[in-house]
């Protein structure tokens, strides 16, 4: 692998994987997604993961129409912890768990 590709290859869509964080937010992602569970896009609701910091928890969040989210969040932890994953509610935030990877 050349100095111009990714450390860790590349994620579904061809997401670059550049770092360790990377690498770990798309395992969330694959994780999600491997229990059936929709990912954000363009005209679907579904779920975003995002890094926040190196010494943070990641943020797994809803995005769409508020009806529903509560729902959507309980089964993304669900989903994590199948994987080996800790998830927790975000306190500041109903649409939103605070995920340490395995």
């Amino acid at each position: 692998m050349g100095d111009d590709e990714p450390r860790f290859g590349y994620g579904q869509g061809r997401r670059p994987l550049w770092s360790e964080r990377d690498r770990d937010a798309e395992r969330i992602r694959d994780a999600l997604r491997a229990a059936g569970l929709m990912e954000f896009s363009d005209g679907r609701a579904g779920f975003v993961v995002e890094g926040v910091g190196a010494e943070r928890p990641f943020l797994v969040a809803f995005a769409g129409p508020t009806s529903g989210a509560g729902d959507q969040v309980v089964a993304y932890a669900a989903a994590l912890r199948a994987a080996g994953m800790r998830g927790e509610p975000d306190s500041d935030d109903e649409q939103t768990l605070l995920v340490w990877p395995a």
